[in-house]
């Protein structure tokens, strides 16, 4: 049974990799900064599944998540960054320097926080996985908003160093980078970001001319299939894989 701690698991891509790990028998602990939808999912999760209310914004609670997770499991053997927040595509001139600090504050520094904690511990114990989920993003400059684009670009090359840094270790590091994933992270987001939420956040998706146009298979993906990247990432079978941005995007980086 493996030791599992999630940021970023109430909802959407976070809660899917949570239900992913619970299934396969591990001991998940999962955490949110929204506290009812992290006790429902506690509750539908069963069994050793742990919740902590937690702001990755504020490196001591994602210290004190990701040690409590350890101390309780007696190692840490894996380590996902899934939390995030979504900018509504605003461009350069409808950020506020409100919304770019928020944003960066809980999608880069959040990570890098969440990276920190765990390869603290995974160093020494010389083993462990730490999996953050990018975007294409982390790619592609017109996949979404100037804050969003900037936080994700820099989950990848902070991926890239964080791999050099923990490879010597046993510990791998990789980001897992999501196409288009319908989630309820708009909504979630508008909670997270309150009154600085942009317009944009409203009615704005991928319109099914651009879809066909941009994504090979002529879909949108699920969670689930985010979460089985995660789960190989994870597996024995990766342990070779190391400092990787892998694409769960149905082609779209192809193009």
């Amino acid at each position: 049974m493996r030791t599992v701690a999630i940021t970023g698991a109430a909802s959407g891509i976070g809660r899917a990799i949570a239900e992913a790990f619970v299934r396969a028998g591990d001991r998940v602990f999962v955490s949110d900064v929204r506290r009812e939808p992290l006790d429902a999912l506690v509750e539908s999760l069963g069994g050793e599944t742990r919740g902590t209310q937690v702001d990755v914004s504020n490196a001591e609670q994602v210290r004190a998540f990701v040690a409590g997770a350890r101390a309780t499991g007696g190692r840490l053997d894996v380590f996902i960054n899934a939390a995030g927040v979504f900018d509504g595509y605003a461009g350069v001139l409808e950020t506020s320097a409100e919304l770019w600090t928020r944003v960066l504050e809980i999608n880069l520094t959040g990570c890098f926080y969440g990276c920190k904690a765990a390869a603290e511990l995974m160093t020494e114990q010389r083993s462990g996985r730490i999996i953050s989920v990018g975007s294409v993003a982390s790619f592609r400059g017109a996949a979404d908003g100037i804050a969003y684009t900037a936080a994700k670009h820099g989950m990848l090359g902070m991926t890239r160093r964080l791999a050099i840094d923990v490879g010597r270790f046993g510990v791998t590091a990789n980001l897992i980078c999501p196409g288009v994933i319908p989630t309820d992270l708009r909504q979630t987001s508008e909670a997270v970001l309150g009154d600085i939420s942009p317009e944009q956040q409203r009615g704005i998706g991928v319109s099914p001319e651009i879809m066909g146009f941009l994504i090979p298979a002529q879909r949108t993906g699920t969670a689930e299939e985010v979460a089985a990247a995660a789960m190989f990432l994870a597996s024995d079978g990766a342990s070779y894989v190391n400092g990787q941005a892998l694409a769960v995007d149905g082609g779209w980086l192809a193009v």
